[in-house]
C-alpha cells in the first residue's frame, strides 16, 4: 500500500506542478499570451520561474540567468560547459527539494568521462541521496519524482562506479512496487511538458535503459526481475506514437537484444536522419506531435480541431537546431550503433562544437513556450550535448587509441 504523502513545500515547485490560480489571474495569463505571442521575444527570452501554473511574484524570479536563443556564441570549450551545468545542477536540489528531469536528474547521468572527478558531481549525488532518505519521514513524493531519480541514480552508478549504491537501491525498490501489473507507472506526471512529463513511455523506456545497464545480479532477482520482465510486456504491446518514444528505445535496445527488430532499427534510425536540418542540427520540436500551451490536465482531444488549431499551435521547432535536439539525437543514433565517422554524425557533432554559447550552455526554448515559461530544457540538452561529444570520442579512442576528451575536443 502506498504511503500518504507529506511533503515539503519546496516540492510543489517542481516541472508541472500544478499551481491554482484565480480567475483573474488566468485572464491576466490570457492577455499576456495575446500580447505577446506574435513577437519574437516570446519563442526567444521568457521570464524564468519555477511555478508554472500562475505568473510568480518579482522576488521569486530569475533564479536562474534568462537563457535566450540570441546569447552570444563562443569557441567550444568543454569546461564552460561542464561549469554550466555544474551549477545549475548544484544549486536545485537545495533551493527546491527534489531530483527533477530538466535539471538535476538528467545532471546524474551526464558523462563519467567529464564529471567523475568533479566536486559538484558528488554533490549532487550526495543530494540525491539524502533526500532519498528523506522520504522515511516526509513520505513518497509523486510517482515520478520516485521513479525517474532512481533510473537516474542507476545510470550514474553503472557509469562511474560498475555498481548500485544503496540509497539507488532504496529508491528503485520503492519504484517497483509502484509498477503497474502491465508494466508502467501509470501515475507518472501527464501535465503537457514534452518529452519528459507528456505520457506514460518515457519513464518505461527510461528504467528499461537503467536496468539494461543493472548489473545481472541485480536484474536476475526479485523485485527487478519481474519489474523489468513487466516493462519489456508493456513495450511490446505499446508501439512508441512519437520519434522521441522512438529514439528512447533505440538507445534502450542497446542494452536489450531483441527490443528493436533490425527492420524497425533501420527505419528509425532513417526517421531520425531525415530530420536533421542543413545546419547539422536537430530541433526538439520536430520529435513529437505536441502542441503549445496544451491543458496541464484535460488534454485536447474533446476539443474541435479549430480550436486546438487557433489556441494550441504546434510546439516552436528551431529552424537550425537546438540543444537538446541535436545532443539526444546524436547520442542516440551512437548508442544505435551509427559510427562517429558517419557523415551525418560529424555533420552534428560539428554543429555542437559551433553553437555552444558563452556561458557554457546550448540553449534549447522549452517545448511548452509559454510567457511564464523558463527554459530549462537547455540544462537537458547541455547534458547530452557533452554526452554525445564523450560517446563519440570514446568511440574515435577505439580506433586511434586513447587520449583525454577534452583535449582532443579542443583540437
Amino acid at each position: 500500500m502506498r504511503r500518504l504523502t507529506k511533503l515539503p513545500l519546496r516540492l510543489g515547485l517542481l516541472a508541472c506542478a500544478t499551481i491554482a490560480a484565480t480567475a483573474a489571474e488566468r485572464e491576466g495569463e490570457k492577455a499576456v499570451y495575446e500580447q505577446d505571442a506574435a513577437t519574437p521575444l516570446f519563442t526567444t527570452r521568457f521570464t524564468t520561474s519555477f511555478e508554472h501554473g500562475a505568473v510568480p511574484p518579482p522576488e521569486d524570479r530569475d533564479p536562474y540567468p534568462d537563457y535566450s536563443a540570441d546569447d552570444p556564441l563562443a569557441p567550444f570549450d568543454i569546461e564552460r560547459a561542464a561549469s554550466f551545468i555544474d551549477n545549475a545542477a548544484a544549486k536545485w536540489g537545495p533551493k527546491h527539494g527534489c531530483v527533477t528531469c530538466h535539471t538535476n536528474g538528467h545532471y546524474l547521468i551526464a558523462p563519467a568521462s567529464i564529471f567523475s572527478k568533479r566536486a559538484a558531481a558528488a554533490e549532487v549525488r550526495d543530494f540525491a541521496e539524502t533526500w532519498i532518505a528523506s522520504w522515511d519521514e516526509i513520505g513518497l513524493p509523486d510517482t515520478e519524482i520516485v521513479v525517474a531519480p532512481a533510473a537516474f541514480l542507476a545510470i550514474n552508478n553503472m557509469q562511474s562506479e560498475g555498481e548500485l549504491r544503496p540509497a539507488t537501491r532504496r529508491a528503485l525498490a520503492e519504484a517497483w512496487a509502484l509498477q503497474s501489473a502491465e508494466g508502467h507507472w501509470p501515475n507518472w506526471v501527464k501535465c503537457n511538458w514534452p518529452p519528459f512529463e507528456q505520457d506514460d513511455h518515457y519513464g518505461v523506456t527510461l528504467m528499461t535503459i537503467a536496468m539494461g545497464m543493472a548489473p545481472e545480479a541485480y536484474t536476475s532477482a526479485e523485485p527487478a526481475r519481474a519489474g523489468v520482465e513487466r516493462l519489456l510486456g508493456w513495450l511490446a504491446v505499446n508501439p512508441p506514437e512519437e520519434v522521441h518514444h522512438r529514439a528512447m528505445l533505440l538507445w534502450a535496445s542497446r542494452w536489450h537484444d531483441g527490443l528493436v527488430t533490425p527492420e524497425l532499427r533501420r527505419d528509425w534510425i532513417d526517421e531520425l536522419l531525415s530530420l536533421q536540418k542543413p545546419s547539422g542540427g536537430w530541433a526538439s520540436g520536430d520529435l513529437g506531435n505536441w502542441r503549445q500551451r496544451a491543458p496541464e490536465s484535460g488534454g485536447i482531444g474533446h476539443l474541435p480541431q479549430d480550436v486546438v488549431d487557433r489556441d494550441y499551435p504546434p510546439v516552436m521547432v528551431a529552424e537550425n537546431g537546438d540543444g537538446y535536439g541535436t545532443g539526444f539525437v546524436t547520442y542516440v543514433l551512437l548508442q544505435a550503433g551509427v559510427p562517429a565517422t558517419d557523415d551525418s554524425l560529424q555533420r552534428g557533432l560539428r554543429w555542437l562544437k559551433t553553437n555552444q554559447q558563452s556561458d557554457g550552455k546550448w540553449f534549447t526554448n522549452s517545448l511548452r513556450n509559454e510567457p511564464w515559461t523558463s527554459n530549462f530544457l537547455t540544462h537537458t540538452g547541455t547534458v547530452f550535448a557533452l554526452k554525445a561529444l564523450a560517446e563519440a570520442d570514446a568511440s574515435v579512442a577505439q580506433v586511434q587509441g586513447p587520449d583525454s576528451f577534452g583535449e582532443r575536443s579542443r583540437r
